[in-house]
């Protein structure tokens, strides 16, 4: 089900599409159309230029990109300002179009007054100029970092920050702010895992129960906000579709799989 996003007063499905390298080069363009055709907000940070190309002719997707941290290492507010500019310009010409939906700044980092502030006159401007529908923040750093830039500017519509059921303490941290200001929250790297699995090995879960659960665990998060998923291959993008946060859905095995996690 749709639901309102913050401030950008617009409904959004509770999955996104994080379109990654896939394994098979071949797989590349059946994953976009795949992609278009689910209808689902589509990010291309991992390679701008390779789904640009296959998503030059396709005008209908709402589409994201992640930009870089350059504007952290400028030397005084305009010197932010032209790094965020030409990252947004190299993006776009990637695309092939003139307007990306979401900009997300990434934070790595606390930086200097300064540089946020370049970087968010460049991102105002290209908004005004109709380059940019909306801004968003993404927490990639410490979530007192990203609080210590984000706590005197108030520009960013939507929040993209790293939630899983072994990691969520940057969400924890920034969710209740994102919430007084009425900014949308969308969490990324669900199965994100880095080796914390024992799931996969638990006597109480049989191989079947085992192959739903990475469904299971978007369905979960996708109960409060929308979230961002990796995705390599077509079959990947039509398990993220048919994921549904309905609480009937998961009432039977919630509680089992919950169990599990907390191991």
């Amino acid at each position: 089900m749709n639901a309102i996003l913050g401030r950008t007063n617009r409904a959004f499905p509770p999955v996104w599409l994080s379109l990654s390298d896939p394994s098979d080069p071949g797989d590349a363009e059946p994953l976009v159309q795949a992609a278009i055709e689910s209808g689902l907000p589509i990010d291309v940070t991992a390679s701008p230029a390779r789904w640009g190309g296959l998503l030059r002719n396709h005008e209908e997707p709402f589409v994201t990109c992640i930009g870089n941290a350059d504007y952290a290492s400028a030397v005084d507010a305009t010197h932010a300002t032209d790094l965020v500019q030409a990252n947004l310009i190299e993006i776009l010409s990637c695309l092939g179009r003139p307007r990306l939906d979401i900009y997300w700044l990434r934070v790595l980092r606390a930086v200097e007054e300064f540089q946020i502030a370049g970087a968010l006159e460049a991102l105002e401007s290209a908004r005004q100029e109709g380059h940019v529908g909306y801004l968003g923040l993404f927490a990639q750093g410490p979530g007192l970092a990203v609080q210590a830039v984000w706590q005197f500017h108030d520009a960013f519509e939507v929040l993209l920050v790293p939630r899983n059921h072994a990691d969520d303490a940057a969400y924890r941290l920034l969710a209740p702010m994102a919430a007084s200001r009425r900014v949308g929250v969308v969490s990324c790297r669900p199965l994100n895992w880095q080796g914390r699995g024992p799931f996969f090995r638990d006597p109480r879960m049989g191989k079947h129960q085992a192959g739903r659960l990475p469904a299971r665990i978007l369905a979960d998060l996708a109960q409060e906000h929308p979230v961002m998923v990796g995705v390599r291959h077509p079959a990947e993008i039509q398990a993220a579709r048919e994921v549904q946060p309905a609480a009937e859905e998961l009432a039977a095995e919630l509680g089992l799989y919950r169990d599990v996690l907390r191991i």
